[in-house]
């Protein structure tokens, strides 16, 4: 089946944007890691208050905003970290706007809290959420446009399986990492296109290099990252390409907008006086302690990056782990399929990266904030797994009895089912706590403004429809094809259409061919 590219790219943001509606509908108020410090970011940024007022009783690094008092937040504490108590406890609101988030860069926070503050919802949380997930979808949609029209558009729905549910999570919520992560799943389409179109476009280099500054911008630790995106594309990129890529034009391009972000980012920070520090925390580890202990939180980190949920209390079902391991899976196994030694050693270097990463972040952290690393930081470089095998070309050189179109249909029907099963579970565990009962029906302890199971079917054809939209193909031409069937309605199959020969004309031309012998 095949649709316009116009038509593919609105109906899979349209699908995107309902699940992530659900998941925002679905969540209590606050139900995040620091969403009431991103919150209340946005709120003051939105009304010209960047960095907020001193906070007296508080440690330097939290600050308060001037905003209503009801957007203070209740009594978390009664239900985090306690995942069989459901959210109806938190019921007490403080009305003080302390936020942590304070000398953050305001650019995110602007982005989101703008459009809230124009249409005068300012104290709706999940007014900000939707701002957050709309523009999140955005990038996605983009990055799955964008590798529709690549040399391999049959593998663009892999996409799907980096959308784990800690990512669909943080895109629900209010908080700079999930457009951050939205924002890399476009850098690695554009690098995509860079290393494998035939030949190299200068606006896709362009493209990756901005969105790779703007979300620098929103969160400076994206450089580190972004570092290790860049190694893994150089090493997956044929030698003849990283010819052709490294002229100066090219190398000005692709350094100097993010260069520009990071000497921003230093500036903001030197203005605001930022520091990664938290005196709340004091870490018992030496540096070789806390090098061991987070080689230790490995697997922990794994299961983060598919999916505890809450303020990393709520973990998921067991079989939703099995289903999106099985779908992560079989993305290695279409790379190997068709990957060079090239393309091996890339997917090595990504598995090197994810499992260092949190040694460099927990590594300098230590001291200043404790082991800081969550599994939720590892997201923007786990997206380039969907990535890995559009750059291969050649044929199947292992297991090639394996059809790539069921694999690939395969994964995304296991993304599905864990998605939905995930978000069930995150429904259950506010409602009724993480062991009540499954059937959310009834008297339920605390509930959404829409009927849980409702939501649920919402969320599960939502994700079908988003599923079908990845897996068919965009074709640009479509439209005009179907016009051309239109025409030739009522003629013979071999009539010419834009210069093509007909079956007229190839008798003459056979009449007229001398005999041959």
């Amino acid at each position: 089946m095949k649709v316009t590219a116009f038509r593919g790219a609105a109906g899979y943001l349209l699908a995107l944007v309902i699940v992530l509606a659900t998941w925002a509908v679905g969540m209590p108020r606050f139900a995040s890691p620091d969403e009431p410090a991103h919150v209340y970011k946005a709120y003051g940024t939105a009304h010209g208050e960047l960095l907020g007022s001193p906070a007296p009783g508080f440690p330097d690094n939290l600050r308060e905003f001037d905003g209503p008092d009801s957007l203070g937040p209740p009594n978390l504490n009664c239900y985090v970290q306690h995942p069989d108590v459901p959210a109806s406890c938190a019921t007490d609101v403080v009305p003080r706007l302390i936020s942590s988030a304070a000398r953050y860069p305001p650019w995110y926070y602007g982005l989101v809290g703008a459009p809230v503050a124009v249409s005068g919802q300012g104290d709706s949380v999940r007014a900000y959420r939707l701002v957050s997930a709309m523009f999140c979808a955005a990038l996605l949609t983009f990055a799955m446009l964008t590798a529709k029209r690549s040399r391999r558009p049959d593998l663009a729905a892999l996409q799907l399986v980096v959308l784990t549910p800690m990512a669909l999570f943080l895109m629900a919520s209010v908080n700079p990492n999930a457009m951050e992560v939205a924002g890399f799943v476009v850098v690695w389409a554009c690098l995509t296109r860079v290393t494998t179109d035939p030949e190299i476009e200068i606006r896709w280099w362009i493209l990756a290099s901005l969105i790779a500054a703007v979300v620098v911008l929103m969160r400076p630790i994206s450089i580190v990252w972004l570092v290790c995106t860049v190694a893994v594309v150089l090493i997956g990129t044929s030698a003849a390409r990283l010819r052709e890529l490294f002229t100066r034009r090219m190398l000005v391009w692709a350094i100097l907008p993010t260069f520009v972000a990071v000497v921003a980012s230093v500036l903001w920070n030197s203005y605001s006086k930022f520091e990664v520090s938290d005196d709340r925390v004091q870490s018992p580890y030496t540096f070789a302690g806390a090098i061991r202990k987070t080689i230790d939180n490995w697997p922990i980190y794994f299961k983060q990056t598919i999916g505890v949920l809450g303020w990393l209390d709520t973990t998921l079902p067991f079989f939703v782990y099995v289903v999106l391991i099985a779908a992560i899976g079989i993305v290695v196994v279409i790379h190997l399929q068709t990957a060079t030694l090239r393309g091996v050693v890339a997917l090595v270097a990504l598995i090197v990266a994810w499992l260092a990463l949190p040694l460099v972040i927990n590594g300098f952290t230590n001291t200043r904030a404790g082991l800081s690393f969550q599994g939720r930081y590892s997201l923007a470089l786990f997206a380039g797994l969907a990535f890995l095998p559009m750059w291969n070309r050649r044929d199947p050189i292992r297991w090639n009895r394996l059809p790539q179109q069921g694999l690939v249909a395969t994964a995304v029907l296991l993304v599905i089912v864990g998605e939905v099963g995930a978000f069930w579970q995150m429904l259950r565990r506010f409602a009724v706590g993480a062991d009540g009962k499954i059937l959310l029906t009834g008297d339920l302890s605390w509930q959404p403004s829409v009927a849980p199971m409702l939501l649920i079917g919402v969320n599960e054809l939502a994700m079908v429809a988003l599923g079908a939209c990845a897996l068919i193909s965009w074709d640009r031409s479509s439209a005009v094809a179907d016009d051309q069937v239109s025409e030739r309605s009522g003629r013979s199959k071999l009539q010419p259409v834009n210069g093509t020969v007909t079956a007229r004309s190839m008798a003459r031309t056979e009449a007229a061919r001398p005999a041959e012998g």
